[in-house]
């Protein structure tokens, strides 16, 4: 047993280097132009500029982004777990991933329309823009700290799994 052993305290390591750092992704934010207002590119749908994507290292440990892969490493450690709770943190970790998905549209859109406003010299418009993307930064927030929870809960369930293949039988 071993070598099972061995492997659920390698992915107990992965596990624990995951993190959720308070981007409120930024990468879907319109950087600035020159002249202070939203800048332009004609290849964007939108035809405003995007910060782009975190580095991947970055990405790599970022439970809570929207364009990871932490997240399977969480889900591959809670799929060798056994339980209901283990079935039931797998659930929420789905309902996680598409609610940052989600958000991360959200984001674009609601920049979108502050870039729109600003255009338009509409001070109103621009502010409740401001006040949306405020919103989703935090929701975003909110969503670190479920990931961050679900990591925990694995975590535990892992020391529990390591600790039965360690017990004398």
């Amino acid at each position: 047993m071993a070598p099972e052993r061995d492997a659920l305290i390698a992915l107990r390591d992965k596990v624990a280097a995951l993190r959720a750092p308070p981007c409120g992704m930024a990468h879907e934010s319109i950087p600035a132009a020159p002249d202070g207002g939203p800048a332009r590119s004609s290849r964007s749908p939108s035809g405003y500029a995007r910060a782009g994507i975190c580095s991947e290292a970055m990405r790599a440990n970022h439970l809570a982004c929207s364009h990871t892969m932490a997240r399977h490493v969480l889900r591959d450690a809670l799929e060798r777990l056994f339980g209901a709770d283990a079935q039931a943190l797998l659930t929420e970790l789905h309902e996680l991933e598409q609610a940052i998905s989600l958000l991360d549209h959200r984001r674009y859109d609601a920049e979108s329309r502050r870039a729109d406003a600003m255009l338009a010299g509409g001070r109103d418009a621009t502010k409740a823009a401001e006040r949306e993307i405020a919103d989703l930064v935090a929701e975003h927030r909110g969503y670190g700290g479920r990931a961050i929870h679900i990591r925990d809960a694995a975590l535990r369930r892992l020391d529990e799994a390591i600790t039965e293949r360690t017990s004398p039988a």
